[in-house]
């Protein structure tokens, strides 16, 4: 499961509103998660790549390692954050795949957004063995696991159905249980 609760004051504020903006009832995010994990924390990469789901630019991410169990499938909803750890999108995931990194195939590389096939390729091998990347595995042996060609990794398609206004941060809402959605930790 995702570091963050979904039953955030802030997560519950914006499902909530995103649920009235597109008239339907959207349960808790299956997930919870924001682009580009890094030591430090690099927001403005983050954001950029944020910006890029919310246009469109930007339809798939790979996933290194496999998070097991897995908790979300096809159909279901996730939170992306922003740079600050905000809202700033709601997405459904149209399709998951794993397999080996050097089977993932252009047309997948190029959804991601980032710059061509071998972009995709080289950004990835770089960013997964990078000293800053905090996503990484450790091994049995307690080392930590080099990312390579043979790795497993989830390729995960997905269509942002919810970007977060500039409105919605100065929405507050009731929640229920005496609770108020107004973006503090």
């Amino acid at each position: 499961m995702s570091q963050t609760d979904p039953n955030h004051p802030d997560i519950k504020t914006f499902i909530l509103i995103a649920s009235t903006a597109l008239g339907i009832k959207i349960p808790p995010p299956k997930d919870i998660f924001s682009f580009a994990h890094s030591t430090p924390p690099n927001p403005t990469q983050t954001n950029l790549i944020l910006n890029r789901a919310v246009k469109g630019l930007k339809t798939a991410t790979t996933s290194w390692p496999i998070p097991s169990p897995l908790h979300w499938g096809v159909g279901d909803y996730s939170v992306i954050l922003d740079g600050e750890g905000k809202p700033g999108a709601l997405m459904r995931t149209t399709e998951l795949r794993v397999c080996e990194f050097r089977d993932v195939d252009e047309g997948f590389a190029i959804a991601e957004g980032e710059g061509d096939y071998e972009e995709y390729r080289t950004g990835h091998l770089e960013y997964y063995n990078s000293v800053r990347y905090t996503g990484f595995e450790i091994g049995k042996d307690g080392e930590r696991v080099v990312f390579g060609e043979e790795s497993l990794v989830l390729c995960e398609r997905f269509e942002v159905v919810y970007p977060r206004l500039e409105e919605d941060l100065e929405v507050r809402v009731d929640l229920g249980e005496g609770e108020k959605g107004d973006g503090g930790k």
